[in-house]
């Protein structure tokens, strides 16, 4: 990737800067270090004047009208784990309750597909998996409990997976109030998502007991909160926690509701496969040519890691194998990446060593076609890959998106970032993938608010590896 000068957006305006072609990095040193200074100003003073209304309060957001559907047979119910012919829906089943299964169709001639029947839990909640299904193509479901269809809340859609390159969209935010119901999950919905990555504090329940249940009343005032509700819904859902959502604030290894977390995710949400089931909650998932990386960077993190020697492992290998199969490579990270230094801080800067090994791996094998997106961060911000380099040989940035808050106090955590920080809440960002089947994609990074505002966009253009033909 490459980028040439482009001069900061006027005060108020978006900030844009378009990128294409490899070697970005070298040339952007050489020929945009006054731009660069100029842009982080910008946004300093953008971070001032947002930050003086935002940072107590998460005033101007108003709430969504939507209503609360009536509660037929079905409370709540969410879709994920979406592939080219798959999906699994978990849904929590009014009892007394025997079995539910799922009828799905994509308003052709087709036959509907039918899911096999599950037994609802001892406490109602229920996973349905269906597949056989069509690549690239919208689909509508409905949950039948005990032979009946529930019309209200058990009604969802989603459209499968692209099997080769394609067009599309992705959300992405994190760091919601528990229940929150905001007019930003309207706008989320409105632009259309293939996909909805939540990316940590999905709620701001800070549980501290040990106790499936306590999680479980977490989920049921998320999913029910009838903007979520409507989002849930119609978009599908990739989720890792950060720390509210997982245990205390600042929660780590040692929180005494790590067990209890990671049986409650295993039950409550649908979730793609992954390497250690049952234990963290990292994942990755192909969409076209696309490789997207979760990583959980609370529940195997001490004091010396951020993610434990077997997902460190795992990341190193799906970066170096993805960046060669794949076109494009999206690590989904909670946590911001770009920060200084500094013994016990809650973001990458507390664990130097380790972000230096994956800068080292990210130089080595010369991937160009990384693209990273955090939360935690209570604000939306991206960086060009000016300030992502934190390799030891120095050739290895990338850019990166930070997207929050969704519904808390606005903040900025880390930096500095090129194109500026933009603390608040009602915020989120998309990605956007423009692949025509051509040795370059497309790819557009946003931060946008609740009235549709977007407040800052990156554009980049990334060649793709000769080895990322169609990936499976």
């Amino acid at each position: 990737m490459s980028t040439g000068p482009c001069p900061p957006a006027p005060a108020g305006q978006p900030s844009i800067r378009t990128t294409a072609g490899r070697g970005h990095r070298t040339r952007l040193a050489r020929r945009i270090v006054s731009a660069s200074i100029t842009v982080m100003l910008l946004g300093a003073l953008g971070v001032g004047a947002s930050g003086a209304h935002h940072r107590w309060s998460c005033a101007g957001q108003p709430a969504s009208p939507q209503t609360a559907l009536p509660v037929d047979r079905v409370r709540w119910v969410w879709t994920g784990a979406v592939t080219t012919t798959a999906a699994t829906v978990v849904a929590e089943i009014v009892r007394p309750a025997r079995h539910a299964r799922l009828t799905v169709t994509t308003g052709r001639a087709d036959p509907p597909v039918l899911s096999t029947a599950e037994a609802v839990g001892a406490d109602g909640i229920v996973r349905l998996h269906v597949s056989g299904l069509t690549p690239d193509l919208n689909h509508r479901y409905v949950i039948e409990v005990d032979g009946t269809a529930d019309h209200s809340r058990g009604n969802g859609r989603f459209r499968t997976m692209p099997a080769g390159p394609a067009t599309f969209t992705v959300a992405v935010s994190s760091c919601a109030r528990t229940g929150s119901d905001g007019a930003v999950f309207d706008a989320i919905r409105a632009v259309g998502p293939l996909l909805y990555i939540n990316a940590g504090d999905l709620h701001y329940g800070s549980p501290r007991r040990n106790d499936v249940t306590v999680f479980g009343d977490l989920y049921r005032r998320t999913l029910t909160a009838p903007a979520q509700a409507a989002l849930y819904r119609s978009v599908p859902i990739a989720y890792v926690w950060d720390d509210h959502d997982y245990g205390p604030d600042n929660a780590d290894a040692t929180a005494p509701t790590r067990p209890a977390a990671r049986a409650a995710y295993a039950t409550y949400v649908p979730h793609y496969p992954q390497p250690e089931p049952g234990r963290a909650v990292y994942q990755a998932f192909t969409v076209g040519r696309v490789r997207f990386i979760l990583t959980d960077n609370r529940s195997e993190r001490t004091a010396t890691t951020m993610l434990g020697a077997r997902q460190l492992t795992w990341l190193r290998q799906e970066l170096t194998s993805a960046s060669v199969s794949h076109a494009v490579v999206v690590w989904i990270n909670p946590d911001p990446w770009i920060a200084t230094p500094a013994a016990g801080a809650d973001h990458w800067g507390g664990y130097p060593d380790e972000r230096r090994t994956i800068a080292d791996v990210i130089a080595t094998a010369r991937i160009h076609n990384l693209i990273m997106v955090s939360g935690d961060a209570h604000m939306l911000a991206v960086d060009d890959g000016s300030h992502s380099d934190y390799s030891t040989a120095g050739a290895a940035g990338f850019p990166v998106l930070q997207t929050g808050a969704l519904d808390r106090p606005g903040s900025v955590k880390g930096g500095p970032y090129s194109h500026g920080a933009f603390p608040g809440c009602g915020q989120f960002g998309t990605i956007t993938i423009t692949d025509d089947a051509t040795a370059h994609v497309r790819v557009e990074l946003a931060g946008r608010t609740w009235s549709d505002r977007i407040l800052v966009r990156y554009r980049t253009v990334i060649d793709a590896p000769t080895a990322a033909a169609t990936p499976g």
